[in-house]
């Protein structure tokens, strides 16, 4: 039943996944500080949700379905800590926008402004959160698999990324707190992992994880046995995943907010897996089983 009605791809089906996240919002606010901004978080992740559906329906990732949206939802009940208005969301905004440049070079059209479109939304991101430019390698990956190098195609991007970079250098500059710009390349390579074995996250990160690697081996022989767009989006999705795992590491946030960078792509692989059994009951049980956890993990922890 559940994977009929997520199986197609609706405007009720937006609503309903809404409100889904709202008993996920409303659940979370038992263990926190009642916000004054609810309004406000409530809106941008109305933001987000558009984009990333725009991004999911746009180019293809999955079959016409809602499953992928589903999951994305479904992990932010996994992780409530990511319902927050603050750094590391306005750095995974403008990472979505960034990813709607990415997975569009599928298509030909405006090519040089989605190279430098996608370049400039990196930059803002590199200057919220600097190991997103790690991304770049998604980039160029996308433009080797859907188009060819040029030396246009190799610059353009590089252009975008540097304008925000270079307007945020002159300003500290300008006030002389370049020591400001320099912490930005500041990276550190040894991050502690403690946080990540903690109760909280370990049982979201062994199920999450056990049905994300199932997906991968159930898709992946059919997607690299077709030479076609799909199977280079495959090739991304999963480039995508180890580049933000790196990424939700390097960043050491270490309240949770974090897992917010891996969401697209383990939900984008997660509803690729359910595609083969949307006609099946275990279907319904997977989905059933998703949402038990996600709502006991989200009002116990």
């Amino acid at each position: 039943m559940l994977a009929n009605f997520f199986g197609k791809s609706k405007p009720v089906n937006f609503i309903v996944l809404f409100v889904l996240f709202l008993g996920y919002f409303f659940l979370s606010l038992f263990s926190k500080e009642l916000s004054f901004n609810i309004v406000k978080e409530l809106g941008w992740f109305l933001v987000v949700f558009s984009v990333y559906n725009f991004i999911i329906a746009k180019n293809l990732l999955t079959f016409d379905n809602s499953f992928a949206f589903l999951f994305f939802v479904i992990l932010i009940g996994f992780f409530p800590d990511t319902i927050a208005i603050n750094k590391t969301f306005y750095a995974n905004l403008t990472v979505l926008l960034f990813l709607r440049k990415v997975y569009s070079l599928q298509s030909s059209k405006n090519i040089f402004h989605k190279l430098f479109d996608g370049g400039l939304w990196l930059g803002i991101s590199f200057l919220i959160e600097p190991y997103t430019a790690l991304l770049i390698i998604l980039f160029y990956l996308s433009i080797f698999l859907h188009q060819r190098f040029t030396y246009q195609t190799l610059l353009i991007p590089v252009i975008g990324l540097f304008g925000p970079i270079f307007l945020y250098f002159t300003y500290n500059f300008w006030y002389d707190q370049t020591a400001n710009f320099l912490l930005l390349f500041n990276w550190d390579f040894y991050p502690d992992l403690s946080f990540y074995s903690h109760q909280k996250s370990l049982f979201p990160i062994l199920f999450i994880g056990f049905f994300l690697v199932a997906s991968v081996f159930l898709k992946s022989p059919k997607a690299f046995s077709v030479k076609n767009k799909f199977r280079k989006n495959w090739i991304l999705i999963l480039t995508h995943l180890v580049i933000t795992t790196v990424i939700l590491i390097l960043v050491e946030d270490g309240s949770g907010s974090e897992f917010l960078y891996v969401f697209f792509p383990v939900s984008v692989i997660l509803a690729n897996g359910i595609e083969f059994f949307q006609k099946k009951w275990y279907a319904d049980a997977i989905i059933i089983l998703f949402l038990i956890a996600s709502f006991t993990v989200c009002a116990l922890l």
